[in-house]
This record gives structure tokens, C-alpha cells and sequence, in this order.
């Protein structure tokens, strides 16, 4: 167990408040997160605790006040379900409020968290204001709480025991007031309504007429807002139009919202200050102002209740601006998410058109040794490129619980084969030594993405194993997991980088290295995918240039009775096939890949098009492009259907999208199959010599 004190500039507190430090307890067992969680809370100026383990956690508990605690979710022994179970089960820490820190996107999880009296639950990697922002309110939370003890033992010691009591009632019911309207303002970000939320809990405490105006109303003629009432009968509603006394608060909280500075309005009789209008501050600026007023039972405000109302002002504005960050992380992700199908579409457009001309090429060209190299290099990086997209479009989707997995029975050895074929078919493996060592192993999962992790374990060995190295990979069962090792001769991995040599964007290129090499995302998909098929992977070296071993576990699985055999590619038959494809590089290769295998083709530049080719001959398969122009591929999938012969023709979409919902789409418009650009040609004929009538 360590302790770490910040040194950073002490945040103004809510209220005026004793500046003694309050404890924060983190529980991690990665001492890595710990230090990373301690660096983003320096800046509170606050006792920052931190313990590996759950017990650990226990223990400090025993003696100790904290604040709020932050909790790793996935801990060995004990985890933090089991740790926040057992802090909820002691008097002591039952209220301390709890926020868990997890990678892990599962939604069930977040669900149990918040069935143990979790405050918030943050997946990582999470932005630090926002972590500092929600501990913070704790902070100040667990201050002011230790405040209002040290006060109302004060005046129970120097008042007389009437006075006290009522002094002790009312400070309870501010308090009452402050923990039940923190509880609202600390409910997940999705929340709809904070202000309504926030006016209910308070209302008729704090006031009979409450409101909460945003920073708009100030450029506007008239204040809105979102606003509650008590009436005499003590029921809440919105209050009516023309109540006295709501137009002199309106114009307070437009002034407020321009200074920025509390406004209290005073009886006329002399008897006291009968509203409070409080800026909403938030990171330098004001989101609005929000107001009280007794109305109906003509109550006063006290010194305390001003100081109350500021300190509920202060707590909307951070629950507001937490809103509005988490509403603009939102629509970023989605824009991000619109960014990368298009850019993925746009990129797959002209790999598809290469890739076709390399293998007509391939067909038509010289046999010259050079002429072949040219075509070797040509496919070999536009192989490469198609990589690129894939890798980047999967770790985006996979970091969001995004991708899907379709399980079946896999032989691992068969999945390492395939995707070392792929290496050596592109002449990546020539400068390097590779011994395959396989047994006879089974295991559950997604073949495509099996493959994937293979793949992403050779292209790392490769680049980081000098010509000439040496690279073995092995499959075999190791009791109940299937073991894929794939160990090199190459550079090894600096100790105080394999911590994080899995996670995203994190490059090797050990010392002597000019620079690091990828983009950082293969092994963080390999991951990824290793623990969406209930796997781990981890990685060893004994130092750099010492070469470096990565070590994929799954569960095993016995071997199917029957495994499902693809037709041969001798099985394929000429056909009539209609293209219909608006970029002419892509259409027209594939023309006339198609064509140099024996088919009959007819291409169409537009959706138009090619229903005008449909309508006057018939053809028993289409290749549809997803993205056309006017109209787009699903509705030319429709309309196909819907003509005579539409039924008996096998419909083939060839997109740049690839994402799950495109999938979904396609199925449901029509399509018999979806493959993404660029395509693999004999993956294409195997799919041609399925769907083409004897």
C-alpha cells in the first residue's frame, strides 16, 4: 500500500469550507493504472491512497474516512463486485460512495455495479477532467459533511439545548437536502431531465417557486427555462403565467447570468430575503442561473440557506457540464464512426479496382520474370493496404462492443496454416525462417477472426525480426486450452514497455530504433478478439535483441463429427452475371476478371442502369455495389426481387461497408451474400460456384 499527496492548485471548493484533505482510495492491482489514476488526481491537492487488492482495501477501511473510492472491476482474488459487496455490508463505509473503473464494455457488468450502490461506472481509457470533475464533487461532498459535524457540535456545546436542537434540525435537513439532490446529480450522464430532476428533490425545502434558466435566456426577450411550483395545497406543477413575483426573478437571473455574481431580492417590508437567483459556474464560464423564492408560505432565507443554494447552483452546473461533455464525447463517437465507414468505402472502391487488375493481369500479362515480380509487388501491397483498413475499422469497432463473433468449431492448426499460406503467397515470409508446428486442436469461435489473430501475431514477428531471423509457430493443447505460441529471434521487447505493448496505439522498436513501427493497433485487436472468444494472450521477452514469445490460450473444444467442406473451385461453371458498380476502375476490372474465367457478363454504371439490364435479359447472379449513386443498392435489391424472374436470381452485395448493421441491411433487402471490397478473387469464385444453377 502507497500514499501519494498531489501537488496541484486546490480547486475552490462549493462552500466555504475547511481546506483540511480528505482521503481517496484507488484499488488496482495493475500498479501501472494506480500510478495513472494518481497523476490524474494530483491536482486536487488531496491524500490519495492506493492498494492492490480488495482486502487490502478492507483493511485500510477499518481505521479510515474516505471520500469516494475509485474500483478496479477485474482484480484477482477478490474482485471489486465483491469488495464494493462487502464495504456496503460494514455501517461505516455503507454510504461511501463508489465509482468502478473497468476496460471491460459488457453491459451486464455495468448493470451489477450499480445494483452494489455505485455512484458511476467509467470504462477506460477515460478522460482525465472528467475523472477529476466527478471526484472532485465527493470531495467537497465529504468536506462539507465533515464541516457540518464540527458546526453542530459547536453550537451543541455553546447553545443552550433548544436552540441547538433546532439548529441541529435545521442543518439536518439542509443536509438531507444537499445528499438527496447530489443523488440526483450523480445518476448516469443519460439522464434526461438533471434540472427537473434536481427542482423535484428540493421543492418545498429549499423553496416554493424554483427554477433553472440556461445561459440562452440572456440573448432572448424572455427567460425560459424549466421550472416547478408548490401551491398552497403543497402540490408541484409548473406555475402559472403572470404569478406574482416571477417576472422580478426572471430579470435577476438574466442579470446573473451576465455578471456571474449571486443575487439575493429582499422583502419590501424589511423582513428578510425572499429569493435567491445563483449562477451556474462551469470551467470559466456560466451555463445559467438558478432561482428560489418563497412564495406561498412566506419563509426567509438565512445566511445557510444562501450558502445551501449556492452549493446546489455549483453541483447542477458540474452535473450539466458533465452532460453536455458526455453528450459531445457521444455525437464525436458517432461522427467518428461515420468517418471511418466512409473512409473505409472510399479506400475499398480503389483497392477493389487493383486487386482486380492484378489478377488480369495475372492472366493476360508478360510471364517475365520482372513483369511478374511487378504483379507480385502490386498485389502484395494493395494486400497490405486492405490490411490497414481492416485493422483500423475492427479496432474501433471492437474498443465499443461493437463486433460480432459467430462461433462454430474450428480447427486452430487449419486457421494458423491458412494465414501463414497468405504470408507466403505474398512473399513475405522469403527473408525469414518459419517453422510451423501443429497439432490436432479444436477450439469454438469465428474462423475469419481466428485467422485475424494469427495473422496480427506473424505481421508483428516479421517486422520486428531482422532478415534471415528465425520465427516458429506452434499449436497445441495444454489441458482443457488450445495454445497458439508464435516466438521470434528478432528484437525483443524493452521490460518497461511490455506492461502496455497491447494497448492501442502503443509501438515496439526497442533501443537503437529510429522509430516504432505500425500504427499501434495489431495486438490491441489481438486482444480484443482473444477475449471476445474467451481467451488471454500475453507476451514475454527476455530483453531486447533477445527475441520476444506471444502466447494466445482459448478454451478447447472436441473435434466435430462432420466438418463443412467449400466446393472446389473446379466445380465452377460459366454463368450469365450482371455488375452493377458506379466506379468504372472497380466495374471494369471486374469485368473483365469475370469474363477471363469463362462468364458471360453485362455492367451497369448506375442502380438505373442496371434494373434497365434486368428488365430486358435475365441473369442468375447480380453483383450489387452498396453505395450507388440515386439509387443505392438495397433498393436495387428490392426491385429486383419484385420483377418476374426476380426470385431465381442470386443476389451478391460487394461494399465498402462491412460493419454488422451493413450486413443486416443487405439480408434484409435481399442479398444472398456480402462481401466487402477488396474482394478476394478466389473467394469470389468459391461464392460464384455456390450460387450458379447446374
Amino acid at each position: 500500500m502507497s500514499t501519494f499527496e498531489g501537488s496541484g492548485a486546490d480547486p475552490e471548493p462549493l462552500l466555504p469550507a475547511s481546506r483540511d484533505r480528505v482521503d481517496i482510495l484507488i484499488v488496482d492491482d495493475t500498479a501501472a493504472q494506480r500510478m495513472a489514476i494518481e497523476s490524474v488526481l494530483a491536482e486536487l491537492g488531496e491524500n490519495i491512497v492506493a492498494v492492490d487488492s480488495g482486502r487490502e482495501a478492507l483493511r485500510f477501511l477499518l481505521d479510515h474516512d474516505v471520500a469516494v473510492i475509485l474500483l478496479d472491476v477485474n482484480m484477482p482474488e477478490m474482485d471489486g463486485f465483491e469488495t464494493a459487496a462487502m464495504v456496503r455490508q460494514r455501517p461505516r463505509t455503507r454510504n461511501v460512495p463508489i465509482i468502478f473503473l473497468t476496460a471491460d464494455t459488457d453491459e451486464l457488468h455495468a448493470a451489477r455495479g450499480y445494483s452494489l450502490g455505485a455512484v458511476d461506472y467509467l470504462f477506460s481509457p477515460f478522460l482525465p477532467d472528467i475523472l477529476r470533475t466527478k471526484v472532485r464533487v465527493f470531495v467537497e461532498l465529504a468536506r462539507m459533511h465533515a464541516q457540518a459535524r464540527r458546526h453542530a457540535e459547536e453550537r451543541v456545546a455553546l447553545a443552550a439545548e433548544q436552540a441547538a436542537r433546532a439548529a441541529a434540525e435545521a442543518n439536518n435537513l439542509r443536509l438531507g437536502v444537499l445528499a438527496e439532490a447530489t443523488r440526483v446529480l450523480t445518476r448516469p450522464l443519460e439522464s434526461a431531465s438533471i434540472a427537473g430532476d434536481l427542482l423535484r428533490a428540493v421543492l418545498p425545502y429549499v423553496a416554493d417557486l424554483a427554477g433553472v434558466i440556461p445561459a440562452s435566456a440572456a440573448r432572448t426577450s424572455e427567460a425560459e427555462g424549466v421550472w416547478l411550483r408548490v401551491d398552497a395545497e403543497g402540490r408541484l406543477g409548473s406555475p402559472p403565467a403572470g404569478i406574482q413575483g416571477h417576472r422580478e426573478i426572471l430579470d435577476a437571473a438574466l442579470r446573473v447570468i451576465v455578471s456571474h455574481k449571486l443575487e439575493t431580492l429582499t422583502a419590501k417590508d424589511g423582513s428578510g430575503t425572499w429569493a435567491i437567483v445563483a449562477p451556474l459556474p462551469a470551467r470559466g464560464t456560466t451555463l445559467g442561473a438558478m432561482a428560489c423564492a418563497m412564495l406561498e408560505s412566506n419563509r426567509r432565507y438565512t445566511t445557510a440557506d444562501i450558502d445551501l443554494v449556492r452549493d446546489l447552483a455549483s453541483r447542477t452546473a458540474i452535473a450539466l457540464d458533465n452532460r453536455s461533455l458526455y453528450r459531445e464525447i457521444e455525437e464525436r463517437d458517432r461522427r467518428k464512426d461515420e468517418f471511418l465507414a466512409m473512409l473505409a468505402h472510399e479506400l475499398r472502391n480503389p483497392l477493389a479496382a487493383i486487386s482486380n487488375a492484378v489478377t488480369v493481369l495475372e492472366k493476360l500479362g508478360a510471364q517475365d520474370d520482372d513483369t511478374a515480380r511487378i504483379r507480385m509487388i502490386i498485389g502484395r501491397q494493395t494486400h497490405h493496404l486492405a490490411r490497414l483498413v481492416d485493422d483500423l475499422l475492427d479496432v474501433a469497432r471492437v474498443t465499443t462492443g461493437r463486433i460480432v463473433v459467430e462461433r462454430q468449431p474450428v480447427a486452430l492448426g487449419d486457421v494458423t496454416r491458412r494465414a501463414l499460406q497468405a504470408f507466403e503467397a505474398a512473399g513475405k515470409t522469403a527473408q525469414h525462417e518459419i517453422v510451423l508446428k501443429t497439432d490436432s486442436v479444436w477450439v469454438i469461435g469465428d474462423a475469419s477472426r481466428l485467422e485475424q489473430v494469427v495473422a496480427n501475431l506473424l505481421d508483428n514477428a516479421l517486422r520486428y525480426t531482422a532478415r534471415g531471423g528465425r520465427i516458429i509457430v506452434s499449436v497445441h493443447r495444454d489441458g482443457v486450452e488450445a495454445v497458439l505460441r508464435v516466438s521470434d529471434t528478432g528484437r525483443g521487447i524493452p521490460a518497461a514497455l511490455l506492461p502496455q505493448i497491447f494497448d492501442l496505439f502503443v509501438r515496439g522498436g526497442g533501443g537503437g530504433h529510429a522509430r516504432a513501427d505500425g500504427l499501434g493497433l495489431g495486438l490491441t485487436l489481438v486482444r480484443r478478439l482473444v477475449e471476445l472468444h474467451g481467451g488471454s494472450v500475453e507476451a514475454t521477452s527476455a530483453g531486447e535483441g533477445l527475441g520476444s514469445e506471444l502466447v494466445v490460450r482459448l478454451p478447447g473444444s472436441a473435434a466435430p463429427v462432420t466438418p463443412t467442406n467449400l466446393p472446389a473451385p473446379s466445380a465452377f461453371r460459366p454463368t450469365r452475371i450482371l455488375i452493377v458498380e458506379d466506379n468504372d476502375d472497380a466495374r471494369e476490372s471486374l469485368r473483365l476478371l469475370l469474363q477471363l474465367d469463362g462468364h458471360e457478363v453485362m455492367a451497369a454504371g448506375s442502380g438505373e442502369d442496371g434494373l434497365d439490364h434486368a428488365q430486358s435479359r435475365e441473369f442468375a447472379i447480380a453483383l450489387v455495389d452498396l453505395g450507388l449513386p440515386g439509387i443505392d443498392g438495397f433498393e436495387v435489391a428490392r426491385r429486383l426481387r419484385a420483377m418476374a424472374h426476380g426470385a431465381e436470381v442470386r443476389l451478391v452485395a460487394i461494399s465498402g461497408y462491412g460493419q454488422p448493421l451493413d450486413r443486416k441491411r443487405a439480408k434484409a433487402a435481399g442479398f444472398d451474400a456480402h462481401l466487402v471490397k477488396p474482394v478476394d478473387t478466389e473467394h469470389l469464385r468459391t461464392v460464384l460456384a455456390q450460387f450458379t444453377p447446374a
